[in-house]
């Protein structure tokens, strides 16, 4: 759940020689890790509720839900690092994830190979966040590492672990972030498996990359995909895909009335918060140009 960079050209590497990098290392993982890692739990129903959590708010866009699966999961094995990293990371009260962080990081070496790659870089983003919570900036070479990071750790890890949705999904947010949406749309075909490309997030993630590269007519048609998918009407990651597609075509006001949906039925959905504000702002500067 990256927030986007700005970063500099020398980041940028050309997206050919990162395509056949991510497609040979995955080709090569298949057969020998297909299967779903542990995360770092022995207990199942820990696991459960982690993914349970990912599935909330990563494919159906409910974020109170997605926290409290993730508390769940926390509770059901309170020695689990990386799951007690994402009540950190998905928490609201500074002082909580203050309190988190210095636990975790004092605690991190006791965590196997697998779960330390993820859990650096949620521990990075905690710290980022407490920043943000201070008032502190976080300064550029601190976003780069941070970044860099994840695209190392989760690139890793998802081609080692081909069956994971969840931490391949935040690799392409990340790549997207750093290399632009050509990059993450195309890694994202090439990474993701059919079986996952039908799943909330990598549906309403390529929408929203086919529409930043002014492909509306292809996001427009995996809009219905996604309706089709989530039918359930508290899914909220239909509305946002369809706010993001008005925005898209200048419907500042249909874009304003779904996006204030999403935050009536989840106060803690906080992408459709800021969304909500940055439209709002776009409005008003629309309604001042015109007096």
């Amino acid at each position: 759940m990256p927030e986007a960079l700005n970063l500099p050209l020398s980041l940028h590497i050309k997206c050919l020689g990162l395509l056949l990098i991510a497609f040979a290392s995955l080709s090569c993982s298949k057969t020998e890790h297909s299967f779903i890692p542990n995360y770092g739990t022995e207990v199942d129903s820990a696991r459960y509720y982690f993914l349970k959590g990912w599935e909330e708010i990563l494919d159906n866009g409910r974020w109170t839900e997605s926290e409290v699966a993730f508390r769940k999961a926390s509770a059901l094995d309170p020695d689990w690092l990386l799951g007690k990293s994402m009540i950190g990371r998905i928490t609201r009260n500074l002082e909580e994830r203050q309190r988190l962080f210095a636990e975790l990081d004092s605690l991190k070496d006791n965590a196997g190979e697998d779960e330390r790659m993820l859990l650096d870089v949620n521990l990075l983003s905690m710290q980022s966040a407490n920043n943000r919570g201070l008032g502190i900036p976080n300064s550029p070479e601190a976003n780069r590492r941070r970044v860099e990071l994840a695209e190392r750790n989760f690139g890793k890890f998802s081609r080692k672990y081909p069956s994971d949705n969840y931490f391949k999904a935040e690799y392409i947010e990340f790549l997207h972030a750093i290399h632009g949406a050509r990059v993450a749309l195309d890694s994202l075909n090439i990474l993701a498996s059919a079986e996952q490309q039908q799943l909330g997030f990598y549906l309403a993630y390529a929408a929203d990359l086919e529409l930043e590269l002014g492909n509306t007519d292809r996001a427009m048609a995996l809009s219905l995909v996604l309706d089709e998918k989530l039918s359930d009407p508290s899914y909220l990651s239909p509305l946002m895909l369809k706010a993001n597609i008005y925005i898209s075509f200048d419907s500042l006001e249909k874009a304003s009335e779904l996006v204030d949906r999403v935050v009536a039925a989840d106060s803690n959905h906080m992408i459709a918060k800021g969304l909500q504000s940055r439209i709002r702002e776009a409005i008003a500067n629309e309604a001042t140009d015109n007096d």
